[in-house]
């Protein structure tokens, strides 16, 4: 039976029900289905006769060609077999009910976003930049067969592909597809494995989930949906190297709620079918790590994770994570605890305990004997180091890297030089290197922070490539410190907020993932190419201001409420630290907000609301502090250690244009308003209690507001925008059509009374009134949008991705 292809140009739901509609009604067709007596036997019984008549020489079903319903069939055939959504009996009940009943929620939210009409005016979506920057890096392989060809995949990014050595990147994955990344592995007949959703979950930020498995066997320029729809994240894909058939994939879940499809997974057909053959023992846990024996492809290992997380508490550790090895290619398993010497301050090895966290895994090329482990406890801290010479039978304590961040749940991964098995790689803040099997280690120079992949070229002796949170790097001399090169275009930057000069559209500035805060221009030079920013703040940047009447003086903070100003005088740049603010917590995103008619009076939020009137330099309190805070006071639920005072704040703040009635939404659902500038505050009803990303007051209406919220962080997908008239008394659901998806910022252009919503999948916009949104342009790559804005003439639309850097379109009028 040929390979089977996924429908090119039939993915909309609404196309495959109307073809199911008519076979049931007994109208025939060229696949020669509709005979059947049900459709899921009709799928099934015409999948050999549809591979025989679209097939091309190679055995590849091509779809293209396909009647819409006879592609329609062939879909839900591959579905049927594919273990994906069970059974061809199930397929009738799914259809028939005409509910979407086994679609995952990302591929409802895009099949919703699709059906949004576009704006009359059909324009497009430009890319701005920046491409100098780059952004975190989930997967790195080289291709042997051709020369300085190396392909990465992006965070929310989709997969870039570099033939000059990593200095260049261009795409090599459909803007339109889902974007977000967690693993990359190249077969050895050349077929590319993609694994969406990404398994590194969040810290105080956000990462973001997938659909599935795709392969691509011509270098990136197709791809097709292999299954493992419902996995959410895939931490890794390994491929038999005597058999490119045979594939593992390790499906990760969501640390927010449960799916289907977690554990290990095999496949012996390419990816058509899928087989758990390593079943988690609870629904928090999934499959994060797999490794093959590259001499005994029998032999294997793969690490369970067990992780869970609400918006306050991330408990990334469990009793279902474990380390487990397989000697028949992986039909059955046995749990690897034999532990002869204890890692200092690590009471419990590989034994399963609540304490055990994400592990990772290293087997050396040249001797896979050789193994090497890596573990962290449940919030992040470094708990064990070990190593075995029996492929996992018994393992003793090695030297801890040290240099450890906390963040083990973000890194846990180890790479062994494929010529030298005492020479190996840590992924951590830095990157660790040791050359004597563990026993001592050093820091690498010359590297981004935030470790993420490695990979060696094996035509060129001593070149690996590493990929971080700063992109991708290469060493000619084998890793060694100092010897490592950034890219120069990598145009997958991640945008947490945006800014844009009221009087000038090409002065922008964005915070990035661990990137900092950069702009357009410095203080000598005025915004130039587009591509080029230069940073002007550190760490995780966040938001980031322009000041509208003087766009020399602008603001930035980095994680957790550490901001910065700038002013530009005479060709120099100037910059203060933010007064002493009066918040004893302070979220990851902490808002900011100028006065719409004097903005140097500067709002900053944590537990407590702080007003300066001074560019920054000093604040006052305007809000209760304590118990009685905007937020409710402290959580009583028990917090993490790393993020303990990181919720419960602040999470928006919207200024009316009379420059006295604020409100103000929290990362706990609460929404205030005030009238005084905080003399006396009132508690709003009648919004769903979510975390709310955004508070957009009309200027010339103070009553006249509009808030998003998002309950992402606790599993759920509704699209949540509302509107009120009357102050807050009352409210509307203004999502409309909105794909059930989180929005993640508001902008209001007063002037053509225009709202506009960056969400996860696209950027809609409506007249204030309407009930329906449109889609501002075509062409925005399919990942999530946290910022949107308007320049200061209201003609052009910018949208930061969290992934694909900052894009523009005209506004509709």
């Amino acid at each position: 039976m040929g390979r089977r292809r996924k429908i090119a140009g039939v993915t909309a739901l609404a196309v495959v029900l109307a073809g199911v509609g008519a076979a049931a009604a007994g109208t025939s067709d060229t696949c020669g289905m509709a005979q059947a007596p049900s459709l899921g036997q009709r799928a099934q019984a015409g999948w050999e006769r549809v591979e025989r008549q679209f097939s091309d020489e190679e055995g590849e079903t091509e779809t293209a060609g396909m009647p819409a319903i006879c592609a329609a069939h062939f879909e839900l055939a591959e579905r049927a077999g594919s273990g994906a959504t069970g059974p061809a009996d199930y397929l009738t009940t799914k259809f028939s009910s005409g509910k979407d009943i086994g679609l995952d929620q990302v591929q409802q939210a895009r099949a919703q976003a699709a059906k949004i009409p576009d704006d009359p005016a059909k324009s497009a979506w430009s890319y701005v930049g920046p491409s100098n920057i780059g952004g975190r890096i989930v997967g790195l392989v080289v291709d042997p067969t051709r020369p300085d060809t190396v392909y990465v995949a992006a965070s929310g990014g989709g997969v870039w592909r570099s033939t000059d050595a990593s200095k260049t990147f261009t795409p090599a994955w459909p803007a339109d597809q889902n974007q977000t990344m967690g693993a990359l592995e190249r077969g050895p007949d050349g077929t590319l494995w993609a694994g969406t959703g990404e398994a590194n979950p969040p810290g105080g930020g956000l990462t973001f989930f997938g659909d599935g498995i795709y392969t691509s066997a011509d270098g990136g320029k197709t791809w097709h949906n292999r299954g493992l729809r419902d996995s959410a994240a895939i931490g890794r894909i390994a491929v038999d190297p005597t058999n490119p058939r045979r594939i593992f994939a390790a499906a990760s879940g969501s640390p927010y709620k449960p799916v289907s499809q977690r554990g290990l997974y095999r496949s012996e057909d390419g990816g058509h079918t899928w087989q758990q053959v390593l079943a988690p023992p609870n629904d928090t846990t999934g499959a994060v790590d797999v490794v093959i024996d590259p001499k005994n492809p029998r032999r294997m290992l793969a690490a369970l994770w067990d992780h869970h997380r609400t918006a306050a508490v991330r408990t990334y550790g469990g009793v279902g994570s474990g380390l487990f090895r397989s000697e028949d290619g992986g039909t059955t398993w046995t749990r690897l605890d034999n532990v002869s010497q204890l890692s200092d301050g690590d009471a419990s090895g590989l034994s399963s305990d609540p304490s055990l966290g994400r592990i990772g895994i290293g087997v050396a090329p040249s001797d896979p004997d050789r193994v090497y482990v890596i573990t962290g406890t449940q919030y992040g801290a470094d708990k064990g180091f070990y190593v075995s010479d029996d492929f996992g039978t018994t393992f003793t304590a090695g030297g801890k890297a040290g240099g450890r961040s906390g963040y083990e749940w973000w890194f846990a991964k180890i790479w062994v030089d494929p010529a030298n098995p005492d020479h190996l790689f840590n992924a951590d803040l830095n990157m660790r290197a040791s050359s004597d099997g563990g026993k001592t280690w050093t820091s690498l120079s010359g590297l981004h922070a935030d470790q993420h992949a490695l990979a060696y070229d094996p035509n060129v002796a001593g070149r690996l490539y590493v990929g971080n949170d700063g992109g991708v790097y290469r060493s000619d001399q084998n890793g060694a410190t100092k010897t490592f090169v950034h890219s120069e275009v990598e145009p997958f930057n991640q945008s947490y907020h945006l800014a844009v000069a009221q009087d000038d559209p090409n002065r922008l500035a964005t915070g990035l993932q661990d990137n900092g805060s950069v702009r357009s221009w410095t203080a000598a030079t005025p915004p130039g190419d587009l591509t080029q920013f230069n940073a002007f703040g550190g760490g995780d940047g966040h938001w980031v201001l322009i000041d509208p009447k003087d766009h020399n003086t602008y603001y930035e903070c980095l994680q957790q409420g550490t901001c910065h100003g700038h002013q530009d005088v005479d060709g120099k740049e100037t910059s203060w630290n933010f007064g002493t603010r009066h918040s004893e917590r302070i979220t990851t995103d902490a808002p900011m907000a100028f006065d719409p008619n004097d903005p140097s009076i500067v709002y900053f939020g944590g537990n407590v609301l702080d007003r300066s009137t001074d560019h920054a330099r000093t604040f006052t309190a305007i809000s209760p502090a304590g118990d009685a805070d905007l937020a409710g006071g402290p959580p009583s639920e028990e917090s993490d250690p790393v993020y303990a005072n990181s919720y419960h704040t602040i999470s928006a703040i919207g200024v009316a244009g009379d420059s006295k009635t604020l409100y103000v939404g929290t990362d706990n659902g609460l929404l205030w308003r005030t009238d005084d500038l905080g003399a006396h505050w009132t508690k709003l009803t009648g919004v769903p209690e979510r975390w709310v990303n955004a508070v957009v007051v009309d200027p010339r209406q103070k009553d006249h507001v509009w808030v998003a919220l998002s309950g992402f962080r606790e599993g759920s997908a509704a699209a949540s925008v509302f509107e009120t008239r009357n102050g807050g008394r009352t409210w509307v659901d203004a999502s409309g059509n909105l794909p059930n998806a989180p929005v993640e910022m508001l902008s209001y252009d007063p002037v053509r009374g225009r709202l506009y919503a960056a969400t996860d999948f696209g950027a809609f916009t409506m007249r204030a009134g309407q009930k329906n949104w449109t889609r501002i342009a075509r062409g925005l790559p399919q990942t999530s949008i946290l910022d949107i804005k308007v320049s200061g003439d209201g003609s052009t639309v910018y949208a930061a991705t969290f992934g694909r850097s900052i894009w523009r379109a005209p506004a509709p009028k």
